[in-house]
Order: C-alpha cells, then sequence, then structure tokens
C-alpha cells in the first residue's frame, strides 16, 4: 500500500509539473524551483518530488544538471529515453500531443530467413506482419514494422485484425489479450536514410535521414514474442541514455608532509 500511495503521489507531481510546461507557466530553458521548494508547495515529500523529476527527465522533458538544478527541455523535438521501453504513443502524448495511426495494414506471411533464429520459430512458420505510420497532432513521425508469431493470437483466440484499431497499444493487447507481459527489449539504434517506402509513408523525401531502431521484445521467462522496427523521422525525435559507472575506487589524497 505504501508503494502504491508513493507511485500514486510521484505521479501527481509528474503531471503537475508537466501541465505547467504545456500551459507555458514553465518554459523552454526555465529552472524548476529546488526540490525542497516543489515538496512544500505540493505537500508531497522531497523522495516523491525527486521520483517525479525521474520521470520527466527519462520522458525527456526537463533536465537535471549536477550543482546547477532542473530545467525544461520542450523546443524542438520529441524526446524519449531508452532506459525505458516506451511506445512511441507514450512518448508522443507525453509532450501534450495527440498521438494516431494512419496506414495500418496486416497480413499474413512466412517468416523472413533472417528473423527466424530471432524470434525461436522454425523456417516458414508463419507470422503476421504489421505496418503503422504513427502520427503526432496528425503529422507522420514514425513509421513501424511489427512481426508477430501468429501462434500467438491461435493461443489466445484473438483475430488478428485487432491489430487494426486506431488506438492499439501492442504491448498491452500482448499483456490483456495474448496472456504475454512483455518484460525486455533488445534494441540497436542507427542512423540511416530512408528509402522508398519509409518515405512515402513519412512523407519526407528519399535518402533523408531517419533513426532507425530495430529490437526485439521477450517476455520475462526469455521468450521473443515481437519483431519490430520503428524508423523515425530525424528531426522529430531525440533519444537520451543514461550510462552508469564506471565506478572506479578512489585514490586517497597523500597527507601533506609534516613541517
Amino acid at each position: 500500500m505504501v508503494i502504491t500511495s508513493q507511485a500514486k503521489l510521484a505521479s501527481r507531481v509528474r503531471e503537475e509539473v508537466r501541465g505547467q510546461i504545456r500551459e507555458g507557466r514553465l518554459s523552454d530553458g526555465a529552472q524548476l524551483p529546488p526540490e525542497v521548494e516543489l515538496a512544500a508547495s505540493l505537500g508531497v515529500s522531497r523522495t516523491t518530488v525527486r521520483e517525479a523529476l525521474l520521470q520527466l527527465e527519462q520522458e525527456g522533458l526537463v533536465i537535471r544538471r549536477h550543482g546547477h538544478g532542473t530545467f525544461v527541455r520542450t523546443s524542438g523535438r520529441l524526446r524519449g529515453s531508452l532506459n525505458a521501453n516506451l511506445s512511441a504513443t507514450e512518448v508522443i502524448r507525453s509532450h501534450g500531443m495527440e498521438p494516431g495511426t494512419s496506414h495500418a495494414r496486416i497480413d499474413r506471411r512466412p517468416v523472413p530467413p533472417d528473423l527466424a533464429p530471432q524470434l525461436g520459430l522454425a523456417e516458414s512458420t508463419e507470422v503476421i506482419h504489421l505496418e503503422r505510420v504513427r502520427t503526432a497532432d496528425r503529422r507522420p513521425v514514425v513509421f513501424t514494422i511489427d512481426v508477430i508469431p501468429a501462434r500467438l493470437f491461435e493461443d489466445a483466440g484473438v483475430d488478428p485484425a485487432a491489430l487494426l484499431d486506431p488506438g492499439l497499444s501492442l504491448y498491452r493487447l500482448y499483456a490483456e489479450r495474448l496472456r504475454r507481459s512483455i518484460a525486455a527489449g533488445q534494441a540497436v539504434l542507427q542512423v540511416t536514410r530512408a528509402d522508398a517506402l519509409t518515405a512515402e509513408r513519412l512523407g519526407i523525401a528519399v535518402d533523408s535521414p531517419i533513426l532507425r531502431l530495430e529490437q526485439v521484445d521477450s517476455t520475462a521467462e526469455g521468450e521473443p514474442v515481437l519483431f519490430s522496427v520503428e524508423a523515425y523521422v530525424a528531426d522529430t525525435f531525440e533519444f537520451s541514455v543514461h550510462r552508469r559507472g564506471p565506478a572506479l575506487d578512489a585514490v586517497p589524497s597523500r597527507a601533506s608532509p609534516s613541517s
């Protein structure tokens, strides 16, 4: 109960600060009040404020500079964190924009030979191939291709046409209808150029720079259940990653020689 209450309080603080950013009360580059002041003004603990700010930082809405404070980051791009396995829909919505879907289509086909090992499937096993363009306030920003083992739908008695729901959250469909909770994803991110199909879907010129993220998602038991390719308009998205370490042992300072 304590953990649940703490999470709810942090969520409330996060939404309050996010609302101030959206409404312009906290402008781009503005410094937030110190944690102790935010805690006092919102009637919560400093720990709750710190957790909320961490979530906002992972979403790319704020940046914390050690020794200087926390600042708003809102201009230009949709910012996401590679630390968390967030969907494009969540990133778009966290920036106060309306997520949408266009050009959604599915078909059933044999798994491509190069993907069979990554999904732990025998060659020629059937998969569901889903293509979607994700929009932010109706602007195309991400072109996604998802490859899903067809047996997941058969085992759960779910019609693959459910994937065409414009409000679809793929991860939620996995958890609630396919009975597979995705726990981790192994991803590779690279800067490349748009081919003809990607350019057409995103409304950009062929050979325009894009951010391409290729990922295999697995359950907690290590079962690979989803392969995805996401092509992001390069000047629209920016990703950050939190790197730890190396945390080397500090060398003690030498004592000054006695006079």
